[in-house]
């Protein structure tokens, strides 16, 4: 099979695999500019060119992008830590993510607060989706061993959640209060 040619690097065909890779994944400025720097470069290899003439496009198409709003780190935040959140990730987790993808702190705190919107106590409500996905609560009626426990305290930490929040999950003993709690940390005390 015969390998593609790249095209040469030019605005337009960046601007044009900018627009893809958006249309594709959702990316925050930096993830952009480092595929588009990992283009450049291919490129340049394979035309034995220096690729850092090149460089300049890629602040014209994010200035560009920003813009028109294809790229909102703010956004972005917020949107990641909702779904991080809902995936079961502590907030250092998720600050910790975002930061990987080069959202600034800022930005990261304001995702962290816009959780506030949703979620009463999105800590808690992150702690009790993780500890059913991995299937931490168990409800049966016998006796809780202290070495069961400390090994279920023991993942939550490593997860990221306080001694706090592990402690009160894992001391749960019906289905009714794990849904009381559920119910707590999306709305409150009502």
């Amino acid at each position: 099979m015969k390998k593609k040619t790249p095209k040469k690097i030019t605005l337009d065909n960046l601007e044009k695999s900018a627009m893809k890779y958006l249309e594709k994944y959702s990316v925050s400025e930096y993830q952009l500019i480092n595929m588009l720097k990992r283009k450049i470069i291919k490129t340049c290899f394979f035309y034995k060119v220096k690729p850092e003439k090149n460089f300049d496009f890629i602040k014209l198409i994010t200035k560009k992008f920003k813009r028109i709003g294809l790229i909102d780190d703010k956004k972005f935040s917020e949107n990641k830590t909702l779904t991080y959140m809902e995936r079961g990730y502590s907030k250092k987790k998720i600050i910790f993510n975002l930061k990987t993808k080069g959202v600034s702190d800022e930005n990261i705190k304001e995702g962290i607060n816009s959780l506030k919107t949703t979620y009463v106590n999105s800590e808690l409500a992150s702690a009790l989706i993780y500890a059913k996905k991995k299937k931490i609560l168990t409800f049966k009626k016998k006796e809780k061993k202290f070495n069961e426990i400390k090994k279920k305290l023991l993942q939550m930490s490593q997860a990221g959640f306080s001694y706090d929040i592990a402690k009160k999950i894992i001391n749960l003993n019906d289905e009714k209060e794990f849904l009381d709690l559920e119910k707590f940390a999306k709305f409150g005390d009502n």
